[in-house]
């Protein structure tokens, strides 16, 4: 068949638990993971120097209604432990990975359910011998405590991340966030503690932003979230939110079948700043972003990798006349020695590299000279 057909809109779902594991061979997966692990996003990859990531969804739907986010039926669906188990065990077997995405934008909804996921899984990696560190995302409504990430980092959590968006209150009440900044600081300041990593982003350009939000979210983020894996960014009106909405109301966006069609080209300023302070706000975080700038640094050394490269950076180091390195550096917050590999061209002075501590998830650059 070479047409879409649409079945029509069925609230009426079969338990999640029925459903058959998701079969990914027809896409590659093997291939992308034997080949292709070292091009993924850093998030996904730097608690390994051999990264192997493999990702489930524990959970469908959400019961929040953000104004930048697609939504369903607002209904919460987990799938009951076994059924995680199961298929972390057949999947485990099949491609041998050695690091979890849990997908799901709210993997927890409450520190019941994550304590039954840890303990059952630390019981499940003695028994079968896993060996895989794991990372997940929630909503600060789940409630997460030291006691529940201390148990997580046990089981071998090196990572998570909260819905962040904004650090100024009044653009999160005009989101619909159902957070508070409070709650945002009180996670970074648990995670450190528990020496897990801990990320989000902040998305700019709410209706409600103005320079004074920005510069309220900026001033909190350069005081607690700068050494946390928090990136700056700004708000695409996704189609099916009520952002979308309000950019056809306003003719920000005049025809759809062109916005489709090139929907990651285009910066839509909802504000009511104009488009040339808006645009100097964008290029700002975009400077931030690629220099890593107000991340701590700190010294590696490097030596040439003598282990045969994927075959996705076999093709890169051909065409760029660069060469496999492993690097070693100590992170600048807890002292732990890490271990990377990272392409590096021919005779630079000095080359630095973006990643993460191993140990505490903290953010940090590398220089090695």
């Amino acid at each position: 068949m070479n047409r879409a057909v649409f079945t029509g809109k069925d609230n009426n779902y079969t338990h999640i638990d029925n459903l058959k594991f998701p079969n990914y061979a027809p896409f590659g997966v093997m291939e992308m993971m034997d080949d292709f692990s070292m091009a993924t996003r850093l998030l996904y990859r730097h608690s390994r120097e051999y990264p192997r990531p493999y990702n489930i969804v524990t959970a469908r739907g959400c019961p929040f209604s953000c104004t930048f986010c697609q939504h369903g039926d607002g209904v919460y669906r987990p799938r009951s432990m076994d059924s995680i188990m199961e298929e972390i065990k057949v999947s485990y077997e099949k491609y041998k990975f050695n690091i979890l995405i849990i997908l799901d934008e709210l993997f927890v909804a409450n520190k019941k359910r994550m304590n039954e996921f840890c303990q059952t899984l630390i019981d499940k990696k003695k028994e079968f011998g896993w060996d895989f560190d794991w990372m997940f995302q929630t909503h600060a409504n789940a409630h997460l405590d030291l006691e529940t990430l201390q148990l997580a980092k046990k089981a071998g959590c090196y990572f998570f991340s909260y819905g962040l968006e904004s650090c100024s209150q009044r653009v999160l009440d005009s989101m619909n966030k159902k957070t508070t900044v409070a709650q945002a600081i009180e996670a970074v300041k648990l995670a450190h503690e528990a020496g897990i990593g801990f990320g989000g982003n902040l998305i700019f350009g709410d209706p409600a932003e103005t320079e004074e939000t920005i510069s309220e979210s900026l001033s909190v983020w350069y005081e607690h979230f700068r050494g946390a894996m928090v990136f700056l960014s700004y708000i695409q009106p996704y189609p099916g939110s009520k952002l979308f909405d309000l950019c056809v109301e306003r003719g920000l966006i005049k025809d759809k079948k062109h916005y489709y069609e090139h929907i990651d080209e285009g910066v839509y300023n909802m504000t009511s700043m104009p488009n040339e302070v808006w645009l100097e706000w964008v290029r700002l975080m975009a400077t931030m972003e690629s220099a890593w700038l107000q991340v701590k640094t700190t010294q590696g050394t490097i030596q040439e990798d003598t282990e045969p490269p994927e075959k996705r950076y076999l093709e890169i180091l051909e065409i760029t006349k660069a060469k496999m390195f492993r690097v070693t550096a100590n992170c600048p917050y807890c002292g732990n020695e890490n271990h990377y590999r990272n392409p590096f061209s021919p005779n630079p002075k000095h080359s630095a590299i973006g990643t993460g501590c191993q140990k505490c998830g903290k953010r940090i650059r590398v220089i090695c000279p």
